[in-house]
């Protein structure tokens, strides 16, 4: 059975236990603690969660190997995709409209594509490049118009404009003077304020997030991996939103503090500890997506903002067995981005067909295949087609 959890409280209470970001003063008057009990998730049928609206191929990419889909920006019927090395706008169906690989350094050329964001005051689509430290600017057809460079690009990974603002993040690596994420002025290219500071952690956690802002009700939402909390943040400072909860399986804060090698050497304790840590969040307006990591297990969990109801999944169930189960998790293993009611994801047929060969000769691989109709899709075209595919999908109402 689902279990379905409510805890409706607001608190305070062990903030600077349960928080796993630096000792900057946070604001957590409006804090919600949400309780993830991980020993409450069972495997579960993947459309009792989410109800997929599509499954996108990429057309007219034959030619053009896409090795990885960074991020997607759904934006006037139209998608726009970050991969590897290039910038590729599509319609409604697929089709690609424009390609966009213009390397170099100088206006309107790029050495790297690694976030994707609306400006609605400008009406402009921007691109990060961090390794030239700017945002290059497109209008809704593809067409380049002007770039920003600014010094807290370079190395950063997400960013999001807010009036004549960015909120910009970098992680661990770039220069926001000992902050994770900054705020600089888009008329002067100053910082106005700094959030999250960094910790020892700055030298075995190495991990990148290209997605860590979402706004909702004008308010700017961030996030980032190995943190258990949601924040939104302003000109004047950060709260804490959303505190994850778990249990008996959180990781406290003094673990950060630790001098750990690399990053294998930090995952390797953290999972001798059986401590559990948030890997990575994708919003709607509904709904927080949770991917959250214990040892090697990775599970699902899906917040209700309304209600904050929280479900719980450890692996896919079907009618069929074990042996294929794992095809539902590839569905979802790499988020690309999300909006007001949509997840996005990229889909490595690769993983797919490598499953389904595996099972060649189930007696229940062709009724399996007959009823799940993205799966044998993806099997079938794979001669012919090879590139990634972008799942769209909605995540289902609580009952």
């Amino acid at each position: 059975m689902l279990k379905i959890h409510n805890l409706s409280r607001v608190t305070i209470i062990y903030l600077l236990f349960f928080s796993c970001s630096s000792p900057e003063k946070i604001d957590t008057s409006n804090s919600k603690l949400i309780a993830i009990n991980l020993e409450d998730a069972n495997p579960e049928e993947f459309d009792s969660i989410f109800s997929t609206e599509e499954l996108i191929s990429i057309r007219g990419s034959e030619d053009i190997p896409i090795k990885q889909i960074k991020r997607i920006l759904a934006i006037q019927n139209n998608y726009w995709l970050l991969t590897s090395n290039r910038i590729i706008l599509l319609d409604a169906n697929g089709v690609i409209l424009d390609s966009i690989s213009g390397q170099g350094d100088g206006p309107g050329e790029f050495q790297s594509v690694d976030d994707i964001r609306w400006n609605a005051d400008s009406n402009f689509i921007e691109v990060l490049d961090k390794n030239n430290g700017k945002l290059l600017r497109f209008n809704s057809k593809g067409e380049f118009q002007n770039e920003w460079n600014n010094p807290y690009l370079y190395l950063a990974t997400s960013f999001m404009p807010k009036g004549d603002d960015y909120f910009i993040y970098g992680g661990l690596f770039f220069n926001g003077d000992g902050d994770r994420a900054v705020l600089v002025s888009g008329k002067t290219g100053e910082k106005k304020n700094g959030f999250s500071k960094i910790g020892n952690e700055r030298s075995y956690l190495s991990v990148l997030n290209n997605d860590t802002f979402y706004t909702k009700d004008e308010e700017i939402e961030f996030f980032y991996s190995d943190n258990d909390t949601l924040y939104t943040l302003s000109e004047y400072g950060s709260n804490a939103k959303y505190i994850m909860d778990f249990g008996k399986f959180q990781t406290p804060k003094e673990f950060f503090d630790r001098d750990f090698e690399n990053i294998m050497d930090f995952r390797n304790q953290a999972a001798a500890n059986d401590y559990a840590s948030v890997f990575s969040i994708q919003p709607t307006d509904k709904y927080i997506f949770i991917f959250v990591i214990k040892g090697s297990n990775f599970y699902t969990s899906i917040v209700d903002r309304a209600t904050n109801k929280v479900r719980i999944v450890k692996g896919w169930a079907n009618q069929y067995g074990k042996d294929f189960s794992d095809l539902s998790s590839f569905f979802i293993y790499t988020p690309i981005g999300s909006d007001s009611k949509f997840l996005y994801f990229a889909v490595d047929p690769y993983s797919i067909k490598s499953r389904i060969d595996k099972l060649d000769g189930h007696p229940l691989l062709p009724e399996f295949l007959n009823n799940n109709p993205n799966v044998n899709r993806i099997y079938q075209e794979f001669d012919r087609y090879e590139n990634p595919y972008i799942l769209k999908i909605r995540i289902n109402d609580f009952k």
